[in-house]
């Protein structure tokens, strides 16, 4: 079996969870109780301590006690991304910021294959336009 590369954890009762949960690129969250969140190795037994591991239940209470928990085990890329409505901002951000630069990439790789130079400008215009969009995301973590 392949270690996930990371985990959505939605760390809500299963009742709570069992009323709809988050996912993470078409990966649905999967559900450990915080109070069970030490349980994490006997779950998934391939999950490295450097596993992207990201926490998140209603209002970001129990993600904090157990990304306390998983730091305390010596899981290093684990965060807390808060509550229900907060976590999906943030993944939703996420999954946009990263759609972005996957076309960014692909307008690159067009670009080194050699598009014509009208093509070219409407490229750099592009990637002006997606400069500004990713300042604009960042002012908004501010």
């Amino acid at each position: 079996m392949t270690p996930p590369k990371s985990l959505l954890i939605d760390v809500r009762s299963p009742a709570e969870f069992a009323t709809g949960s988050l996912s993470l690129d078409l990966r649905p969250a999967i559900n450990i109780e915080y109070q069970l969140i030490d349980t994490l190795p006997a779950v998934y037994p391939d999950v490295s301590k450097d596993t992207s591991i990201t926490l998140y239940c209603r209002s970001g209470r129990r993600s904090d006690i157990a990304l306390k928990t998983l730091k305390a085990l010596g899981y290093t890329n684990a965060r807390d991304i808060g509550g229900l409505e907060d976590a999906r901002a943030v993944l939703d951000k996420e999954t946009v910021t990263r759609q972005l630069e996957e076309g960014m990439e692909q307008e690159s790789d067009e670009k080194e294959i050699g598009k014509t130079g009208k093509e070219n400008v409407k490229s750099g215009e592009r990637v002006e336009a997606f400069g500004k969009l990713m300042e604009g995301l960042r002012a908004l973590d501010d």
